[in-house]
């Protein structure tokens, strides 16, 4: 699935000039986002854990720079990016990695450079149909709370934030429960368990229109900007 155009549009605004940019998609997946990004003149590098999407996203965009590895020790020198980004996928970090993930995004993009998150917010229609198969509440606020302490770490600061609507429409049901396992396989089996429930809930939540389904997903994107100066030194709290 390409990522929504609003997502690309934004990052369009608070990264240009795009063209000759040095930007890396961490979590890149099947390369979508550094597709689009590409399309727009950046150079663009990509990371992902799953040598098969990698595959993919090769395929996809030849001249990407795309590396196997894990957020928590990203495979680039300092300073070597203008921006880092993590598409929806801060929250496939372990938890206790999150905070060192966003640390290493820092480090790559180097002072003055960008990081920005785009997560998915604990609400919403396809939030609601999606918690049948695997219910996130605790990851994606995981993810939010990584954010709050990267900028009280001063690791970062937050330089704006947005929230929108992602909007996708399905032909039926079938077509979200195909979404849904394509972004991770082992929802299949919990999706079959609950299908009687999931077609109900899925019917009860869409809103209809020109035949199809319609889900709203809300995301928040945080802009982040690494600090140019010293960071700041932060004093754990005398109590509690």
């Amino acid at each position: 699935m390409r990522p929504p155009g609003d997502t690309v549009e934004i990052l369009e605004r608070l990264l240009s000039p795009l063209q000759g940019r040095r930007l890396l998609d961490i979590g890149c997946g099947k390369g979508q986002l550094l597709q689009a990004l590409a399309e727009r003149g950046a150079g663009v590098a990509g990371l992902d854990p799953d040598e098969a999407v990698l595959d993919a996203a090769k395929k996809l965009v030849p001249r990407a720079a795309l590396k196997q590895g894990h957020a928590q020790m990203l495979p680039w020198g300092d300073a070597s990016m203008h921006a880092a980004i993590f598409l929806n996928s801060l929250h496939h970090v372990p938890a206790a990695d999150m905070l060192l993930a966003l640390e290493e995004a820092a480090r790559v993009v180097g002072k003055g450079g960008s990081v920005v998150v785009v997560e998915s917010l604990s609400e919403g229609s396809f939030f609601d149909a999606l918690r049948l198969i695997e219910d996130e509440t605790e990851v994606r606020q995981a993810a939010q709370d990584a954010i709050t302490r990267a900028t009280r770490r001063g690791i970062v600061s937050e330089s704006r934030r947005i929230e929108y609507d992602r909007v996708e429409t399905f032909s039926d049901a079938a077509a979200f429960i195909a979404r849904a396992v394509a972004a991770d396989p082992s929802r299949e089996e919990r999706a079959q368990a609950a299908l009687g429930k999931l077609l109900a809930r899925f019917e009860a939540l869409s809103e209809h229109e020109n035949g199809g389904y319609i889900l709203h997903q809300p995301l928040r994107l945080h802009h982040l900007k690494v600090p140019v100066g010293p960071r700041p030194i932060v004093h754990p709290p005398m109590f509690g």
